[in-house]
């Protein structure tokens, strides 16, 4: 028996989330149905977390078992190569037989993307959120930097899958704007890196980020407030869960660094490129 880890990139549109789902079409199930036809085994591949409908991912790692004798090349070839376009495998290599992309990983990194110009760019309506008014962004800084540290998220759960604990700490929060390009207007992006996310809590940090935004811009901002929210533990204090589309997976740590906060590119993938 091997193991074999993949850094996969998708856009999920068109997906019901990671996680394998009766009747509606899932990343977790389009990659082990390739499988079953490369290897000729029922094989169950387990993500290093399962993302939501419409949710992107620009590095999500994922681990499976096989005793298949194909190269981990071969395989980053023959999934591609039956994978759809919107599947992508960025590196296969092998790794030892204990490695598991939960258990082992140490912290992930989520971004966000909001379109708030006028009008806005009607690429982007499957990738950010649309939203209706400008947001002020040194509020949103302001705001960002009660969330750094180990505190009780609880505010920012809703509700799913149940926890040992709602403590996590988060590592580093950024939020800026992205200057325009030749194809897009200056969208709002917001990252957070911690040790765990609860369920929704990356959605649920975007949304109330953006009530500061929206009162920052009517003059009416307390940055101070977001203390005031986590340390309070109640979900009805916090902002509305963002939308899905505007979120994606950047990438997740198995080994801290001096390279710190986590990038897109950074981490331990030294499979084919």
């Amino acid at each position: 028996m091997r193991r074999i880890k993949l850094d996969i990139a998708y856009d999920g549109t068109r997906y019901n989330g990671w996680q394998r789902q009766a009747d509606v079409p899932s990343i977790q199930e389009t990659l082990e149905k390739v499988l079953l036809k490369i290897t000729g085994e029922k094989i169950a591949v387990t993500g290093s977390g399962r993302t939501d409908a419409g949710v992107h991912a620009l590095k999500q790692v994922a681990a499976f078992s096989t005793e298949s004798t194909l190269t981990p090349e071969v395989f980053y070839r023959a999934l591609n190569g039956f994978l759809p376009d919107d599947i992508r495998i960025l590196t296969a290599q092998e790794v030892p037989l204990l490695f598991h992309p939960i258990r082992d990983a140490i912290s992930k990194r989520y971004r966000y993307l909001i379109d708030d110009q006028r009008p806005f760019c009607p690429i982007t309506r499957n990738y950010c959120w649309i939203y209706r008014e400008p947001l002020d962004l040194p509020a949103m800084q302001s705001a960002a930097e009660f969330l750094l540290g180990k505190h009780d998220f609880a505010c920012f759960q809703t509700q799913g899958s149940p926890r040992k604990t709602t403590v996590r700490t988060i590592f580093d929060v950024s939020v800026q704007r992205i200057p325009p390009s030749t194809l897009l207007p200056a969208l709002l992006q917001i990252e957070v890196e911690a040790d765990g996310f609860l369920y929704n809590m990356m959605r649920t940090i975007v949304g109330t980020l953006v009530l500061f935004g929206v009162e920052g811009r009517r003059g009416k901002a307390s940055p101070s407030r977001m203390k005031e929210i986590i340390e309070s533990g109640d979900r009805s204090l916090a902002g509305p869960t963002a939308p899905a589309y505007g979120l994606y997976l950047v990438g997740v740590a198995y080994t801290r660094s001096s390279k710190s906060p986590l990038h897109l590119g950074e981490g331990p993938s030294n499979g084919p490129q």
